[in-house]
């Protein structure tokens, strides 16, 4: 099983994705926050892939909603996280002004969606 938290990185005209494996901690918010300060400033959305995350600690989310953070104050962008578990795909989206939310409306209320397989 991997235990460090590795990364890669893919980066569009527009659009960046970071792919994560291993072991996401509480002490992870830091490195992946500077690791998007290197994303080039043209790019607006951010992807967070958490499909290869084998574990979370207690403190992984604090480490998601911080890079979610950093995201929106640095870029003003838009952010779209999705990850897996044995029963659950989902993809949540942080929608701008002009973008659909996942399921089609436009109400702004279906930010989650999932699929349970």
């Amino acid at each position: 099983m991997t235990t460090a938290l590795q990364h890669s990185l893919e980066i569009s005209e527009r659009s960046a994705t970071l792919y994560l494996a291993g072991a996401l901690v509480g002490a992870d918010a830091f490195p992946l926050r500077r690791l998007c300060r290197d994303i080039p400033q043209g790019v607006s959305t951010l992807r967070l892939d958490l499909h290869g995350v084998t574990a979370l600690d207690d403190g992984a989310m604090h480490t998601i909603r911080s890079l979610v953070r950093y995201w929106r104050e640095s870029r003003g962008g838009g952010f779209r996280l999705s990850f897996t578990s044995e029963h659950l795909v989902a993809t949540r989206v942080d929608a701008g002004a002009s973008e659909r939310m996942i399921d089609g409306s436009d109400d702004g209320k279906a930010a989650l969606t999932g699929m349970f397989v």
